[in-house]
């Protein structure tokens, strides 16, 4: 019994499952377990929960038909986050387990959080970070100026072979032909031929004028195209500035909350840790009654795979009804006091049992320690899409010390509050937590008395959050529960980047400047050759082609009117 309680635990938890002993009296429906330990699975020498006894009473019949149902279970000498004595790490963690860590990972290596590094104010810049085939704009000058000079060369051919000029000095040949002549010598015959052979010369140069149209538009297309992608150098020169301040890890300040830059790391650890339970949750407590797939037992020959579709009918396969708990935490901690708690309708098949999950824990009472403790969660797994929500509150008690390196100091935070909400419906999740506190303690990391650059701006950063006697932190999250975005809020990266801006803004100028500088250095030259020649193309190949035009309609006219001359009406 106790082996299984240890498989069957590290296969929920993730980690070490250790049960001392276990009590089984089948035929009075009674189980204890005693000496049970849960490791923490994102800290393997802690424990998540450890008790000293578990009592449940189980549902005979149930067993009958291979199914655990516990009507009451209770809980004694529960504790949190105690040491161990070796590290409840697994060393083949289940496959399942492995790919919902590795998923969350996954998620938290491709969060973006943006550093903040002061060490390079006050120093000289090494521009020679800088190369020039690490930045866009150069490779989209030549790009532009490479299919400035094809399309030139296009162009030129189209142009040369709708050369108007021989049809154009005919045409004005007809013309002069046909203002010289006069219809009464030339006679009805005389001036139907000429206007005939005249019909037949403006046919021919309608032809060429639409065709010229048509290029004349291509063209006019294509330039644009040009242009616009000189215009978008503009953009990515842009793109290469702060593309080169980042190789230089020159602090940005266009933000007036510096707050992700200093808790970014933070929360995506406390995020992981979300999303991993929820991601346990929904595995352990699947909604719907899809099959349920399970590894074959081990055999001689390939073990296959044991697929299970539930019953609606009857009990879950496991179930506990009712499980209270009063937890004691002694000594003068912070934590010290009673607790109460209850869990409801925990099972592997949510939907046949036909009821949520709830879970309460309330503070019973103490001398010291939390003035208010309160969780609640709510878990529906019932129908077909996952609806969970969380509300946890804590007030009073100790909060966690949080190294904040980045800006040369660390923070005790005491005595103070703690908020959490979160919302799940289907694959989307909404929440945030937050930490208040009016007892913190500062510490400075790294003081010296040198004055250099450095440690002036070491000062000012110290100056400002020793300031601040309270703190406030909330992060709040949205999105798939798969990758959820994060945004962090508080008055301690609001007040650093107020600070920083007044104190170093001239500092971060100036190094921003010479950045700015030298790319315009290894740019400049490559971007005016490319704006040069989409220049000369759109002014010689469009004024060509519209001279030439031009001429075409004007001889069109002429034409035109010297056949109305000769035969009048047509």
């Amino acid at each position: 019994m106790a082996g299984t309680v240890e498989i069957v635990g590290a296969e929920i938890v993730g980690s070490k499952v250790d049960l001392e002993s276990a009590d089984v009296n089948l035929a009075a429906g009674r189980v204890q377990l005693n000496g049970l330990q849960a490791a923490n699975p994102d800290e393997p020498m802690r424990n998540l929960v450890e008790a000293e006894e578990l009592v449940a009473n189980i549902k005979v019949g149930s067993l009958l038909r291979k199914k655990m149902v516990i009507e009451q279970l209770s809980a004694r000498g529960v504790r949190f986050g105690t040491e161990r004595t070796e590290s409840g790490e697994l060393e083949n963690p289940s496959p399942e387990s492995g790919e919902l860590l590795r998923r969350i990972t996954g998620w938290a290596d491709q969060v973006q959080v943006p550093p903040l590094n002061l060490e390079t104010l006050g120093k000289a810049v090494n521009v020679d970070a800088i190369s020039v085939d690490s930045l866009r704009t150069p490779a989209i000058a030549r790009s532009t100026a490479a299919r400035a000079d094809s399309s030139r060369q296009a162009w030129e051919e189209a142009v040369n072979r709708l050369d108007p000029r021989p049809i154009i000095d005919s045409a004005r040949v007809l013309v002069s032909r046909l203002n010289s002549a006069n219809p009464l010598s030339l006679g009805l015959g005389g001036a139907r031929e000429l206007a005939g052979s005249a019909r037949n010369t403006l046919t021919s140069v309608r032809s060429l004028e639409s065709n010229l149209a048509a290029l004349d538009s291509t063209v006019r297309a294509g330039v644009g195209q040009l242009g616009n992608q000189v215009q978008e150098l503009a953009d990515s020169r842009e793109q290469d500035y702060r593309y080169a301040t980042s190789l230089l890890q020159l602090p940005s300040l266009d933000s007036p909350d510096l707050s992700p830059n200093i808790f970014g790391g933070l929360a995506v650890a406390r995020m992981e840790r979300i999303l991993y339970w929820l991601g346990q949750a929904e595995r352990f407590l699947p909604p719907g009654l899809n099959p349920r797939r399970f590894a074959g037992s081990n055999r001689a020959r390939y073990p296959g795979t044991t697929v299970k579709f539930p019953d609606r009918t009857g009990d879950p396969d496991f179930l506990i009804e009712t499980a209270d708990a009063d937890l004691e935490i002694g000594g003068g901690g912070a934590g010290a006091g009673r607790y109460a708690a209850q869990l409801t309708g925990l099972t592997t098949q949510p939907t046949v049992y036909g009821e949520p999950l709830s879970f309460f824990v309330e503070r019973a009472g103490a001398a010291v320690g939390p003035s208010d403790v309160s969780v609640f969660a709510l878990l529906d797994h019932v129908g077909e899409e996952i609806r969970d929500s969380l509300a946890v509150r804590l007030s009073g008690v100790s909060m966690p010390s949080l190294d904040l390196s980045g800006i040369g100091a660390s923070l005790s935070l005491g005595l103070g509050s703690s908020d959490m909400a979160i919302v799940r419906e289907g694959d989307s999740l909404t929440g945030n937590w937050s930490w208040r506190s009016s007892d913190v303690e500062w510490t400075r990391l790294g003081a010296s008395e040198s004055q250099s650059a450095g440690n002036i701006i070491q000062d000012v950063l110290w100056r400002t959050v020793s300031a601040l006697e309270e703190v406030e932190v909330e992060v709040r999250f949205s999105g798939s529960v798969r990758g959820p975005s994060l945004s962090i809020g508080s008055n301690i990266g609001t007040a650093v980047a107020r600070s920083l801006r007044q104190q170093l803004g001239q500092e971060i100028d100036r190094a921003e400047q010479q950045v700015r500088a030298e790319v315009d250095r290894l740019v400049s030259a490559q971007v005016d050759e490319a704006r040069g020649r989409v220049d000369a193309l759109e002014s010689e190949i469009e004024g060509r082609i519209g001279v030439q035009l031009e001429e075409l309609r004007n001889v069109r006219a002429e034409l035109e009117r010297a056949i109305r001359r000769i035969i009048p009406g047509g």
